[in-house]
């Protein structure tokens, strides 16, 4: 079954550092199979700032462990192979990813002289300490196979921590007036009669007959009579059998429901139930519950501020980023895998992180294993600058 990578970047991919730093702080042991990288070679260089093959391994060996943490269960041994495109795996689309939120971190940390933030003091100790702790924690074979040492966990995590630092104060300058017609929402509480086809024992869809959907109207219409006799909509709709939901709309937000139900629910006076309203989907019966939800307004304010705040981010980034140049190694990129499984369990005193066997041991080891030689012969077509290919190897 192909796997939903969006939705699972969405749900994880912005809280990856801070479970990761909430690992480390919590003194995790790993263990791993033993291999010799050069951690400090460049696997990318930002404008000239070089993003250390360690740094890059560990961000992505954490993301990793978080994956197989939520998900592992769910999608079994062969989560990475999975395709979520033609010829794309959830492997490859992770590992992209991955890049482009180092660059992403590496750009927006190189403007940390223009928006006046550094990290402070306890800061700085914090991230000393932890990554000191991680180091002692853990057996030198695991470290290599993470891609840690003490340095490369505090450029690490000092990185990051600035970003994070630095986006906060570009979002600080997005627009927090909004007006009451913008963030304005009612609330109506409704039941679909559903006149979408049934499925038989082979899995066909069968379509309705035109009975069948004049019953379905009529059961729709016995609510809006039921309703309006007793005044009791939630009751009529009990009684029929039903169960009412509730949503929430406003400007430029629709709920996500139908213009022909969007369109009756504005006809109506707050404690007011609507006639049959015919759709694609079947027949809705909606009760205006609230004309001026406060608590649901407040919420869709909240939302506004924090979607001109992304789109603040995100357009600034994007002009940096474009006026960006970005060289990546592709050959050295490429020995970052997730052949091995790392799995996150829980005790008492700590999280223990695993990284597991390989079932293509000797293939690891060579990934991990590189000599500087090798990686010092790497050629134009292993180094890429944007979209372009490099005519010129990097320089080692």
């Amino acid at each position: 079954m192909p796997m939903k990578g969006d939705i699972m970047k969405r749900n994880i991919g912005r809280r990856l550092v801070g479970a990761a730093a909430g690992v480390l702080a919590c003194a995790t042991m790993i263990t791993g199979c033993a291999g010799s990288v050069d951690l400090n070679k460049a696997v990318a260089v930002v404008n000239q700032e070089e993003i250390p093959f360690g740094v890059a391994k560990f961000y992505a060996k954490m993301q990793q462990a978080t994956y197989e943490t939520y998900y592992g269960a769910m999608f079994g041994d062969n989560m990475w192979d999975q395709q979520i495109s033609d010829g794309v795996t959830f492997e490859d689309s992770t590992l992209e990813s991955i890049l482009e939120e180092l660059k992403e971190i590496y750009i927006v940390d190189q403007y940390a002289d223009e928006y006046n933030v550094a990290l402070t003091e306890e800061e700085k100790t914090n991230i000393d300490t932890t990554a000191k702790a991680f180091v002692e924690d853990n057996n030198a074979e695991a470290l290599e196979e993470m891609g840690a040492n003490e340095e490369i966990l505090k450029e690490y995590l000092t990185k990051y921590t600035l970003k994070s630092k630095i986006e906060n104060e570009i979002k600080a300058g997005a627009d927090t007036e909004v007006s009451d017609e913008d963030a304005a929402q009612k609330t109506f509480s409704y039941v679909l009669v559903s006149t979408s086809g049934t499925t038989d024992e082979s899995g066909n869809t069968v379509e309705l007959t035109e009975e069948e959907i004049a019953a379905k109207k009529a059961e729709a219409q016995a609510i809006v009579d039921a309703s309006l006799t007793s005044g009791d909509f939630d009751t009529a709709v009990t009684d029929a059998g039903k169960t009412a939901s509730t949503a929430s709309y406003g400007k430029d937000d629709d709920a996500g429901m139908d213009a022909a139900v969007i369109t009756a629910a504005d006809a109506l006076s707050e404690g007011e139930t609507s006639q049959v309203i015919e759709t694609d989907s079947g027949y809705y019966v909606i009760h205006l519950t609230s004309a001026y939800d406060e608590e649901q307004t407040q919420s869709r304010r909240e939302e506004i501020i924090s979607e001109r705040q992304d789109t603040l981010y995100s357009d600034t980034y994007t002009q940096w980023k474009d006026a960006s140049e970005i060289t990546v190694n592709n050959k050295i990129w490429k020995k970052i895998n997730f052949d091995e499984k790392i799995t996150v369990t829980s005790n008492v005193s700590t999280d223990d992180v695993t990284v597991g066997e390989s079932t293509t041991d000797a293939a690891v080891s060579d990934d991990a294993s590189t000599s500087d030689e090798e990686q010092d012969n790497t050629t134009a077509d292993d180094t890429t600058t944007g979209d372009a290919t490099q005519e010129t190897a990097p320089e080692n």
